[in-house]
């Protein structure tokens, strides 16, 4: 998360003139033609500082305002303070109320955009403590007796701050501190007695209460899964290495994994302050800067008929900082509730019982940050799954039926020349690791011949692009097209394709275009800048045409339901040539020996698209029949001039059937559809 600080008393002054400028340039950043284009993101949102006392009586005097051009959300720090805030999140110029903050504190308010950046600007608040002699506290029950399968819940009644604890480490409790009237649910408890209290107020007035929780001993299940990190080698990245990967269990044998930013150490802060039980000193850190970083164990096999687990793992880290999610395929996440560690430095053994509504037959687990910032990263270790014990009850749903991706062509019969990949990444906001796009490249002629992407919200979720142009990590030098920098020649220079017959350097261009795939350098956007997804482009005609396509798609076609697209190349002829690894020295045009090599330009490019025809009938491709979809195609020729225009109007003329351009390019799209529905040519279905 990046951080601002410079609002001066010059800026706040001409702030408003700023704003108007900025809302004025906006609407360019969202046109952004697929060829590389640079474009900047100018999004703002702060609170106008001040500092006040929480009134009791008006909660007008409680508001803050708010100066933005883009959506806001509320945050504030202490971050596990118990806050209301009436509107949590807007957009644009507005305020928000402080409706009730926690007696006898000061917590500091601000606004973050849907990207996450904020200025360093607060709103600090303060509520006066309650007078000692007017604390009131009342507990229930006095004594719980933990059920693995209830709700487990203490009642607190109080007109102060209170907080909880308990000198028994293994009694996890939720939440550890609170203000008013409200709810501690006991999520995990050791077999026998233990206490817990809550402290009202403060002071030698303080009020305290104990409730006495007991568990009854339970059967010891079978361990399904253990992961402990083993005792390698420190400092490794979790997704470049092996070594780590120590799992033993039942249910172990056919377990995957799938990391981003998180890295194994093995040093003494692994073995210092640990608990009893621990394992070795390697463990886990995922990093919380930059990238949200995320650790998924998929694919856990777990007995048949068996409802009732216990999780436990190690951790320094509380559980505000840290998202715990189980799947039954690795689709639909539901968030399981914990208690993490106390304080930063000394390790918690986390124990999490939990109940499955229905069986499953294998589990996913996942680790991902909350968007907490901690420069020194989020530490955990011994992922422990046994059978028995039970809790929380998770509804994980029914496992859905396995379709192939509505969007990808069918496997060419001659893969002759040709490599098929798939890139995944996770999306900006939800945090959901999905496929990004699919491509088939010709390794002959160093161009793409199709890109295969699902549109939907979820891909939408960021803005701006990271222009960071690279090698395919699938293929060689030799077999792609080289329009990315060469560290060891040019540095980080990105190179370009150039005819000299024509003396054409041609765009960069984008077959998934950046903007369907926003956010500043987020994975899922620098996947776009991989030479597996980049043509060269540059018809004038066509160009206009293009980016009209991609915008229209974008902004009419896609839906609840997932629109469905593929974009392709087409080479009616191998005539038109270019040479890659190309650059300019000054005046002087250079290729970079030993790179640089004959490319082929396409004749001509096509999008198709498919989807339903209502957009929101939540159900697959495959379970839809004819008469609920609907598709169609788009035909460009790669020229200046198209019907004797440089500045052609897209109009339904470039429409063609998803049948007519199969014939045409001799591959089989969309092959889970019914034929009279890739027949179809209808303008009326897509606004024209």
């Amino acid at each position: 998360m990046k951080q601002f600080d410079f609002f001066s008393d010059r800026l706040q002054k001409v702030l408003p003139l700023l704003c108007a400028a900025l809302l004025s340039l906006c609407p360019s950043l969202f046109l952004t033609a697929c060829g590389g284009d640079e474009s900047t993101d100018d999004t703002y949102a702060a609170v106008v500082a001040t500092t006040f006392t929480f009134n009791e009586e008006d909660p007008s005097l409680n508001r803050v305002e708010v100066l933005a051009n883009t959506a806001w959300q509320v945050f504030w720090t202490p971050a596990d303070a118990v806050v209301t805030v009436t509107p949590a999140s807007g957009s644009g110029n507005g305020s928000f109320t402080v409706t009730d903050m926690p007696a006898g504190t000061t917590v500091q308010f601000g606004v973050k955009t849907r990207t996450g950046d904020f200025f360093t600007r607060y709103a600090t608040v303060t509520r006066e403590a309650a007078a000692s002699e007017n604390v009131s506290l009342s507990v229930t029950p006095s004594e719980l007796t933990f059920d693995p399968a209830g709700t487990n819940q203490i009642r607190v009644t109080s007109n102060s701050i209170w907080t909880v604890s308990s000198t028994n480490a293994q009694l996890a409790f939720s939440p550890e501190s609170g203000s008013g009237d409200g709810e501690i649910t006991v999520t995990a408890a050791p077999v026998g007695q233990s206490s817990l209290t809550v402290t009202a107020g403060t002071g030698a007035e303080a009020k305290t209460a104990t409730v006495t929780v007991s568990r009854e001993e339970e059967p010891s299940g079978e361990v399904i899964f253990n992961l402990d990190f083993g005792n390698g080698s420190s400092g490794i990245w979790a997704d470049t290495n092996e070594e780590w990967k120590t799992q033993t269990g039942t249910g172990a044998s056919a377990v995957t994994y799938a990391s981003s930013r998180m890295r194994i150490n093995n040093d003494n802060y692994g073995s210092a302050n640990r608990y009893p039980g621990a394992s070795g000193q390697c463990y886990a850190k995922i990093f919380t800067d930059g990238d949200p970083g995320y650790f998924e164990i998929r694919n856990i096999t777990l007995p048949a008929s068996e409802r009732n687990y216990e999780l436990s793992f190690g951790t320094i880290f509380l559980a505000g900082d840290m998202n715990l999610e189980v799947s039954s395929n690795g689709t639909t996440w539901k968030a399981l509730s914990y208690t993490g560690a106390s304080t930063y430095n000394v390790w918690t053994k986390a124990v999490v019982g939990f109940t499955l509504a229905e069986p499953a037959s294998a589990l996913y687990i996942r680790y991902s940050v909350t968007g907490v910032q901690r420069t020194y990263g989020l530490n955990f270790d011994d992922v422990v799954l046994v059978s028995g014990g039970g809790g929380q009850v998770v509804d994980l749903g029914k496992a859905p039926t396995e379709y192939r991706w509505a969007e990808l062509p069918a496997m060419p019969s001659d893969m002759t020349n040709k490599k098929i990949n798939t890139h995944w990444a996770s999306t900006v906001s939800s945090n959901q690791y999905l496929r990004n796009y699919t491509y088939c490249y010709d390794t002959y002629r160093h161009c793409p011949l199709w890109i295969a992407h699902p549109q939907h919200a979820c891909y939408e979720e960021g803005s701006g692009r990271t222009d960071v142009w690279k090698k395919d990590p699938y293929m060689t030098d030799a077999e792609q097209a080289i329009i990315y920098p060469l560290p060891e020649v040019n540095g980080n220079r990105a190179l370009s394709l150039y005819t000299e017959s024509l003396n054409r350097q041609w765009t960069r261009g984008h077959m998934l275009m950046s903007n369907y795939r926003g956010g500043t350098g987020k994975e899922i956007n620098a996947q776009t800048f991989y030479s597996c997804n980049i043509a060269p482009q540059g018809g004038e005609a066509f160009d206009k045409l293009w980016n009209a396509a991609e915008i229209r798609i974008q902004d009419n076609y896609v839906c609840a339901d997932t629109l469905y697209c593929v974009s392709g190349a087409y080479f009616e002829n191998d005539d038109l040539k270019a040479y890659d690894a190309s650059g300019w020295n000054g005046d002087v045009r250079y290729y970079v020996s030993g790179y640089s090599k004959e490319c082929v330009v396409p004749t001509h490019y096509y999008k198709l698209v498919l989807r339903t025809r209502s957009g929101n009938t939540g159900k697959h491709i495959q379970e839809c029949s004819a008469n609920e979809l609907k598709a169609v195609g788009f035909w460009f020729e790669h020229a200046d001039r198209i019907n004797g225009s440089t500045s052609p109007t897209l109009d339904k003329s470039y429409l063609r059937s998803v049948e007519w351009i199969e014939q045409k390019t001799g591959f089989t799209f969309f092959p889970d559809v019914p034929a009279e529905v890739k027949r179809q040519c209808n303008p009326s279905d897509w606004g024209f």
